[in-house]
């Protein structure tokens, strides 16, 4: 390919000796042009290479993990939160997938991985679990942190009633 757009290059150099400014000009906006269609179907037959010879990684549909490598297995979760999963798995580079039986009342979601996957995907979902974990933590202590400002507001009200009724009862 370089080859070939050195010599394209030398032979517009030589024929060009020759032109005007306003015919040079047009040569080469057409030869841009030509040149562009040129890179342009390298680098979609680049492309198509390498998208033959790349494996698909991440998540992919059952069909893909099963065309990938032989046998898999399989883990149910019942948790509404599993797009998190999809971000440790990402973050260790698990191939997986998911499906999700609607059969069960809540939904059941179970993800597929390959058996060569195992201490990996057993770290990720140790990730995920404590991740959960802290989020449901932290949503505990926020609804805490909401009743004790309540009754915080109501004893401070309470306070305020009784202040009255001492006044009152002093004059």
């Amino acid at each position: 390919m370089e080859e070939e757009v050195n010599q394209r290059t030398v032979t517009l150099i030589v024929n060009t000796s020759r032109m005007t400014a306003g015919i040079l000009a047009r040569t080469m906006s057409r030869w841009l042009a030509n040149e562009h269609q040129t890179l342009n179907r390298y680098a979609a037959e680049r492309k198509m290479r390498r998208e033959e010879n790349e494996i698909p990684h991440g998540k992919m549909t059952i069909d893909e993990l099963m065309e990938k490598d032989a046998g898999s297995e399989s883990i149910p979760i019942n948790n509404k939160d599993i797009k998190e999963f999809d971000k440790v798995a990402r973050k260790y580079k698990i191939d997986y997938a998911m499906h999700r039986d609607i059969s069960t009342q809540p939904p059941t979601y179970y993800i597929f991985f390959k058996p060569r996957d195992r201490d990996t995907m057993s770290a990720a979902f140790r990730e995920f679990i404590t991740s959960n974990n802290k989020k449901q933590e932290k949503k505990l202590m926020k609804q805490k942190l909401k009743e004790y400002k309540e009754m915080s507001r109501e004893l401070k009200k309470k306070r305020a009633r009784d202040k009255n009724r001492t006044r009152e009862r002093s004059l």
